[in-house]
Formats: structure tokens, C-alpha cells, sequence
């Protein structure tokens, strides 16, 4: 997510933890680690003997990439990898270097590194997720008790606990922290087609160098390449908008709560105006809003990403690497928004 020179905005939108996970070191990294992992494949497979290839991995994890070429050189290419590899080949020696990269292509790699990064998002989102759990949960020890009045349409309809609301809240929290452990199993999988999907370069030894590369990376081969369906980002990307949007209905609640009064809830911290000192405004519940709207929004365009042309896409891959960084983002500053929003509040409801 780039906000240009509004330094004022990026601290209501940006995730600085998560965003270093999709930053040109990480990448790279990435890449050093695939590159050894295929060569150790081709090992396995008598392609390369044992010791040239371990000689070969070293000198792949001991190289730095020039990043500022690698930056010029995807504007021509519309890829990193053509101009890292160039630079991997140049810096390697030794009677295994013609088999560097053998078999693989830039998606390989680049599906690959993307998938390691939503790991490494996933374990976050998870923590946050437990914190906010149990921060709901010790808000409706302290408050739940307490009465409030229900509304539904917009009208006052019977009274109810406070319990009752945060409860709804928290289902809906709970039901998907539920559902992350088969979003990490479904996301958790290798890119590896060559070419154009098939692994024809590696013939019959195609299989062994796969699943050696995918137990290197701690990831699972499906038995095939996914260059074309992109059924593991996209389901990341809907439950990341479905995320931001259950939040973003507590933030909402919030706010229309923080508009009823101080029966309703009472909130330390909220925001000023400029023209209005007697005002506490429900920032951080409005940031909520704001980060459900903009996933929601961001989501259509990976679906749109979805439609890949024939084996290969460069055009729907590339809206891609521009929108998933940023649902990323998006879910693990909303998660932390609403950790600090539901500790801001003071009490939730009338005492009886």
C-alpha cells in the first residue's frame, strides 16, 4: 500500500510488519531458497552428483542480488527473475552451474515466494486474532451484565445484555480463526510447472524433484502446477475480505454506539477536531469501516486476476502483485485496530 508523500496517512493504513514480508529482500531470499531447493532436487535424481550440488547450493544461498538491476531489468522483462537468475549464473561456478534453474520458471518462483510470505501473514493474523478473542472475551466478563438497547433497522427494538453484542461480535471472529487452519493447509502449496505447466524438461524425473523441493520449503506438492488457477491467493484474498469486514461491522457498532452516549459506551483515546474541542471522535472504529470497505473493494480485483489466458498470464499476474501485498496489509492493521479499540473501552451498557 504507497501513499506517495502522505506520511500523515500510512500510520491508518500501513502494516509495517506485514509489508516487510512482501519487501525485495524477502523476495529474494525466497528465490535463493527455491534455487537451492531444485538443486538439491536435481541431486536426488542423479542429475547433478551429490557433492557439486551441495557446492552449488551454498554459493546460491551466499549471493547477494543487485537489486537497483533487478529493478531496471523488470521493467523490461515484467519480472524479477530473469535478471536474478543472470546475476546467480555469473556469480556461480563449478561443474553444476549449467543445471542452475533447470526445469523451473519465473512463476515457479515468484508463486512460490508469494505463498512463503502468506505463511508468514497467516501466523500473524492468527496471534492478533487470539488477542482479540480474549479481549472480547474479558469485556463481556466485565460488562456483560449490563443492559443496552438493541436496535434493529435503525429502530429501537428490546433491551438485551451487553453480552449479547459482544457475542455476536465474537462469533463471527471466532468462526473465521476456525476456518485458518485449512486456509493455511490450502495456501500451503509449492508452484513448481516449468515453462508452461508441465514439467516436460525434467521428463520422468519430474515428480521426485518436486516433492524434494517441497519438503525443503516445508510445503506440500499437489501433484501438479496451479500457473493458471489461482484457487490458493484467491481463497486467501476472500478470507482476508471477510475479515476485514466482520470487523469492520464491530467498528461500525462502535460508532453508532459512541453516537447513543456514554450509556451506551464510554472509550478513552478518541481522536479531536479542529473545530470542535468538546468532541471525542471514534477513530479508531471508523478506521475499521474504512479497512472493510477497502478490502471488499480490493477483493473484485482478484477475481478479476482469476482469469488467466491460456498456460500463462502476465497481465491478470501482475494485478495480482498489486492487490494481495495490500489485502495483507489491509487484514493485519484491521486486526490490530480493533485489539486497541476494544481495549479503549471503558464500559460497554448500563449497570443494572
Amino acid at each position: 500500500m504507497t501513499t506517495g508523500e502522505q506520511r500523515w496517512a500510512a500510520g491508518l493504513y500501513r502494516d509495517y510488519q506485514i509489508a516487510g514480508l512482501f519487501c525485495d529482500d524477502t523476495l529474494f531470499a525466497s528465490f535463493s531458497c527455491f534455487e537451492q531447493a531444485l538443486i538439491n532436487g536435481l541431486a536426488k535424481t542423479g542429475l547433478v552428483a551429490p557433492a557439486d550440488a551441495a557446492d552449488l547450493a551454498r554459493q546460491i544461498a551466499a549471493f547477494k542480488p543487485d537489486g537497483a538491476a533487478i529493478a531496471e531489468a523488470s521493467m523490461r522483462d515484467g519480472v524479477p527473475v530473469p535478471e536474478y537468475v543472470r546475476q546467480l549464473r555469473a556469480h556461480v561456478t563449478g561443474p553444476a552451474k549449467p543445471m542452475l534453474h533447470h526445469g523451473a520458471t519465473s512463476q515457479d518462483l515468484i508463486d512460490t515466494a508469494t505463498i512463503q510470505a502468506l505463511a508468514s501473514v497467516n501466523a500473524i493474523l492468527s496471534d492478533r486474532l487470539e488477542t482479540l478473542l480474549a479481549l472480547l472475551s474479558g469485556l463481556s466478563a466485565r460488562d456483560g451484565e449490563n443492559q443496552l438497547q438493541a436496535i434493529t433497522r435503525m429502530q429501537p427494538a428490546v433491551g438485551f445484555h451487553a453480552s449479547d453484542r459482544i457475542a455476536a461480535w465474537r462469533h463471527t471472529v471466532q468462526a473465521l480463526r476456525d476456518r485458518l487452519p485449512a486456509l493455511k493447509e490450502q495456501t500451503k502449496i509449492l508452484q513448481f510447472g516449468g515453462a508452461v505447466g508441465d514439467l516436460q524438461a525434467l521428463g520422468e524425473n519430474a515428480d521426485i524433484v518436486a516433492r524434494s523441493i517441497a519438503q525443503e520449503l516445508g510445503l506440500r506438492w499437489p501433484g501438479h502446477s496451479w500457473h493458471s488457477a489461482r484457487g490458493p491467493v484467491l481463497a486467501q484474498a476472500n478470507w482476508m475480505s471477510e475479515l476485514t469486514g466482520t470487523l469492520g461491522k464491530i467498528g461500525q457498532d462502535v460508532a453508532l454506539m459512541a453516537l447513543r452516549g456514554n450509556e451506551d459506551i464510554r472509550m478513552s483515546g478518541g481522536g479531536s477536531s479542529s473545530a470542535m474541542p468538546h468532541k471525542q471522535n471514534p477513530v479508531t472504529a471508523e478506521r475499521l469501516i474504512t479497512l472493510a470497505r477497502f478490502n471488499a473493494t480490493l477483493v473484485s480485483g482478484m477475481h478479476q486476476a482469476q482469469v488467466h489466458e491460456l498456460e500463462r498470464s502476465g497481465a491478470a499476474w501482475m494485478l495480482e502483485w498489486m492487490i494481495l501485498p495490500q489485502m495483507c496489509e489491509t487484514a493485519g492493521t484491521s486486526l490490530s485496530a480493533a485489539n486497541a479499540l476494544i481495549q479503549s473501552i471503558e464500559s460497554m451498557g448500563k449497570s443494572a
